[in-house]
């Protein structure tokens, strides 16, 4: 569904804290918010979600399965791939996987990597989703970056070798220089009018998503230095989080979009996608 000649921009939320700690539910209240933007707009999102996590979250993620979002899992833990290793992120795989299903009471079929850290030199990790019975990830940052990116990746939805289907981050710019503007901090960093335009581009390119977390909208914490992060990037986690809500009912008022699991299920999507198979080493 889109509004005049505009195309719905798709709202993605990595439920997840940022102490990293697994009874950590900090997390929550600054959900409440957009959940109630969500609603008043009557649009569904999709919230890949931290395993862990969901023990805490109980009543309300199966709330919002029941109401008609999509959840999807988001790492048992919020660790980069390449922390994990190809048989620990396989076995993380299968317990996220079983604590989300056990709350919401039906199959899990999306994955988000934490840091978007599906890269080069983690591509292993595409297999073992596959392999695990998942049907699309959402993982893949094809851009330079400092934290994670591939950047010889497709920027448009691909299937990989194994046949994952894979919807990576949208970005602007040339190359391997993009970078995203409608998604997390940045979506809140940006000026005004950078915003508009990257607003007016998104919104003509189908399939376009953006990505939140939940302290995106924590306007009552106080600044700290988070972990494994310097000064400077931690104080970027913490500015401008005022204009976030306004910033995502912005996107909202374009119109209500299809989930992904939607998108892959529809007649002659999967035949029309470029497969990639990345060279190693």
């Amino acid at each position: 569904m889109s509004t005049g000649r505009f195309m719905s921009i798709r709202i993605t939320v990595d439920v997840e804290n940022l102490s990293g700690s697994i009874s950590d539910d900090t997390f929550i209240g600054p959900l409440v918010p957009l959940l109630e933007l969500l609603e008043q707009h009557q649009t569904k999102a999709t919230f890949f979600v931290v395993g862990a996590l969901s023990s805490l979250w109980r009543e309300p993620l199966l709330l919002l399965s029941k109401s008609g979002h999509e959840i999807g899992l988001h790492g048992h833990t919020h660790e980069h791939l390449d922390s994990l290793g190809p048989r620990r992120f396989g076995k993380s795989l299968i317990e996220g996987r079983e604590a989300l299903e056990n709350v919401i009471g039906k199959e899990v079929k999306g994955f988000r990597a934490p840091y978007f850290s599906l890269t080069k030199q983690s591509q292993w990790a595409h297999e073992i989703l596959f392999n695990s019975g998942f049907q699309f990830s959402s993982s893949v940052l094809p851009a330079w970056n400092p934290q994670a990116g591939f950047a010889t990746a497709p920027r448009h939805p691909f299937i990989w070798s194994s046949g994952l289907v894979e919807f990576p981050v949208p970005t602007f710019g040339l190359g391997r220089f993009g970078i995203p503007l409608l998604g997390g901090a940045y979506l809140r960093l940006i000026p005004k009018p950078v915003f508009k335009i990257a607003q007016l581009i998104g919104s003509n390119r189908p399939g376009e998503w953006s990505y939140c977390h939940p302290y995106d909208f924590d306007v009552a914490a106080k600044f700290e230095t988070i972990r494994e992060s310097s000064w400077i990037f931690s104080k970027l986690l913490f500015m401008r989080r005022n204009l976030m809500l306004e910033r995502v009912g912005e996107l909202l008022q374009l119109g209500r979009s299809d989930s992904f699991e939607q998108q892959i299920s529809e007649k002659g999507f999967i035949d029309s996608l470029e497969r990639f198979e990345p060279r190693k080493g």
